[in-house]
């Protein structure tokens, strides 16, 4: 019964299988998790089959695989089960971060949706892993794996601003950093378990694992570095504000010490190894070395053939360090079978400028929350703990399967995974989802630029498992994802009359008795179109507005005077008409502001044949009679008449362009009264003043042929040589 109630606890119990693939070493757990912690069931150790690995990579699946199988089997037959799944961490060194950007145009007065603005930060995921993979083929995700991406900054119209949901203007950009696997690492790797008879459950990295178990979140706080110093490489993490800020690698590691041995002693490198690992202070090293001599080499021996390998080793890995934190940590942890090397410690110490006291190598001994398999110890074991340890925290990677549009894809699963991850790794761009507005067109209105936003999109379809879902939705293993893409917006459909508001512009008034519509003057790229004109990119738009009755009388081509051409008596003469202008009935000048609702009046003041003879009187001038030489004289006044094209017209006969106008108007209508001359055209005076000539009297005053005389004068015309009434 106690038996049967300890299998019960045992199969309730969360157990993993974890494995942690080295480069000389494959090291495979059963971690279940316990009260106080975690507890180890079994853990087997097999070595490498000879290159299988390098450096930390896969290079001979079949030959990995076999070593997998062989530690599933012996942890098989230990707890009695078959292991189907397997816990699996990739080398820090294969992890890959890269910035990208992503901009979205707006159409006018559009809000920006939670949906867009994941799709915009999605876009920027994509702009990054292109400049990871730029020639890449199959998809935006076809060579790298993304396993998380954080929003660096938002900007709105090329501003900052803290969030961009709810926001309306013309663009919306967003900067993001990811950090991707590269997919050849997760393939290799899984194929190798595949081969095994195991599936990936989840994936780590191995700093993170490490961190997990030995620089628990508590003390990420500290700004620590943890080098993990393998057989081929040494793999860094970077710990600081409660983050792993940054990962590193060199490729110089323990294999480099045991290679030294090698060469030095002439050992074979399995030998060298022994050496190196069983190297112990006041205990000598017996080996052979290739030529079949027995040595006995002291500890002394080896280390000062060592030392400056371990020195090279300190140096590398304390640069990566500089480089990686810009300055020197608080205090480093070195993990790994490489740590044991004797010296490392104080000469990273040195370099670094730290206390040695902050320099340590961590061992199974300070995971106070680990127990079982105590055999299972050194510095060595704390990455595979840290695999196991990680997926029960829930800090691991899963690996699931899902399909996008009948598609078959594997991704890693995090706690922050959604349906818009499985559409990256499908290759499809969020934005084809959401439907981006059609292309914006930019014109120019007399010299100032305005954008004309394109039509909004129309969104694309989504669903999950049959329900329509968010891009934002959590994702699970197996969900099914069907996409419908949405479709882009159209350009702008702008008219003139719409863009420059035709109704606010035009005014109506009365002219000459009929309505009259005033619309400014518009010219696109230099041409007159009506308001129906559709506007195009680039368009160079003129706007003149007629704001007076000078500039509306000039666009009506009705000029303020107009010029005449006509022939007086032969001669060629020049008149001009002028316009006039009434404005509600009266008078105004050409430089009247012009308003609605005006009634208005205008004409050409005509020039008439009266008006070339400015002393021409208006009215005939009336008959008198005077007295010449005691005799009444009847004088009347009678003008001839114009000819105007050889037609006698009246003095009112308006004037037409290349007239020939014949006049003459006498001297008595041009002074407008009668003269002394006008008497001999009703009295014949003497023979003796004809002869002589004379004196000539008006009213008893000497005068003139030309002086001007008025009804009841007295008029003498006495011959020279005759007595005259004032002699």
């Amino acid at each position: 019964m106690a038996k049967y109630m300890r299998e019960v606890r045992r199969m309730s119990t969360p157990e993993v299988f974890a494995l942690d693939i080295g480069t000389r070493k494959i090291a495979g757990l059963l971690v279940t998790a316990a009260e106080d912690g975690f507890e180890l069931r079994e853990a087997v150790v097999e070595q490498q089959l000879p290159g299988a690995m390098a450096d930390g990579q896969i290079h001979h699946i079949d030959a990995v695989a076999k070593v997998i199988r062989k530690i599933k089997h012996q942890l098989e037959e230990s707890c009695g089960r078959t292991l189907h799944k397997v816990a699996v961490a990739a080398a820090g060194r294969s992890l890959r971060t890269e910035m990208g950007k992503s901009t979205l145009s707006l159409a006018s007065n559009h809000r920006l949706s939670a949906q867009e603005v994941r799709a915009l930060e999605l876009d920027a995921v994509r702009a990054a892993v292109e400049k990871l993979s730029p020639d890449q083929q199959g998809g935006v995700m076809h060579s790298y794996l993304c396993v998380g991406y954080s929003v660096i900054q938002y900007y709105l119209d090329g501003e900052p601003i803290g969030s961009l949901e709810g926001h309306q203007g013309s663009t919306a950009q967003v900067e993001v950093i990811a950090t991707f696997l590269p997919r050849i690492v997760i393939d290799s790797m899984s194929t190798a378990l595949e081969r095994a008879g195991l599936e990936m459950l989840s994936l780590t990295l191995e700093p993170i694992a490490a961190m997990h178990v030995v620089v628990p979140p508590t003390m990420r706080m500290l700004n620590i570095a943890l080098v993990d110093v393998g057989a081929g490489t040494s793999d860094l993490a970077i710990a600081a504000e409660g983050t792993v800020k940054a990962y590193g690698m060199i490729s110089y590691a323990g294999d480099a010490m045991t290679q030294g041995l090698a060469e030095h002693f002439l050992l074979d490198f399995k030998v060298a190894e022994q050496v190196k690992v069983g190297l112990k202070r006041g205990e000598p090293a017996r080996c052979q070395d290739v030529f079949g001599n027995e040595l006995s080499l002291s500890y002394e021996e080896v280390l000062a053939v060592l030392e400056p390998r371990i020195d090279t080793l300190a140096e590398k890995i304390t640069a990566e360090i500089l480089a990686l934190n810009g300055s020197a940590p608080k205090g480093v942890i070195l993990i790994g079978g490489g740590s044991r090397i004797p010296g490392l410690a104080e000469r990273m110490a040195q370099k670094l400028n730290l206390p040695e006291n902050l320099v340590r190598m961590r061992d199974r001994a300070s995971l106070s929350s680990v127990r079982g398999c105590p055999h299972f110890n050194g510095p060595e074991t704390i990455t595979p703990i840290g695999i196991g340890c990680a997926h029960l925290d829930g800090r691991a990677m899963e690996l699931i399967h899902v399909t996008v549009n009948d598609r078959h894809l594997q991704l890693l699963h995090m706690p922050t995974t959604t349906v818009a991850d499985a559409l990256l790794h499908a290759g499809l761009a969020p934005s084809e989802l959401v439907g981006r507005p059609g292309s914006a067109f930019t014109v120019e209105l007399n010299g100032r630029c305005i954008t004309l936003p394109g039509s909004k999109g129309k969104p694309g379809v989504l669903t999950k498992n049959g329900e329509p879902c968010e891009l934002g939705a959590p994702l699970a293993d197996g969900d099914r994802l069907v996409v419908t893409p949405g479709q882009p917006g159209e350009p702008p459909q702008v008219t003139l009359a719409e863009l420059l508001d035709a109704q606010a512009l035009t005014v109506n008034i009365k002219c000459n008795g009929s309505p009259l519509e005033i619309r400014p003057l518009v010219a696109v790229n230099g041409e007159e179109r009506p308001f129906d004109y559709l506007l195009q990119d680039r368009d160079k738009i003129s706007l003149q507005p007629i704001s007076t009755f000078r500039e509306l009388f000039a666009v009506l081509g009705v000029p303020p005077r107009r010029e005449i051409p006509f022939y007086l008596n032969g001669e060629e003469k020049r008149v001009y008409d002028t316009l006039e202008l009434y404005v509600d009935g009266l008078p105004s000048s050409l430089d009247t502001a012009i308003t609605s609702g005006l009634e208005v009046e205008y004409f050409h003041k005509p020039c008439t044949v009266k008006d070339l003879f400015p002393g021409t009187p208006q009215q005939p001038v009336p008959g008198i009679v005077v007295k010449v030489n005691g005799q009444e004289v009847e004088l009347s006044h009678k003008e001839p008449p114009p000819v105007v094209n050889g037609r006698e017209v009246s003095l009112d006969y308006v004037i037409k362009p290349q007239d020939r106008v014949e006049y003459t108007p006498s001297l008595t209508g041009a002074l407008g009264a009668y003269i002394v001359t006008d008497i001999f055209r009703g009295y014949h005076p003497d023979e003796a003043f004809t002869a002589r000539g004379g004196h000539i009297l008006v009213n008893g005053v000497k005068a003139g042929f030309t002086t001007p005389i008025k009804h009841g004068d007295v008029v003498e015309l006495v011959p020279y040589g005759a007595a005259t009434g004032n002699s």
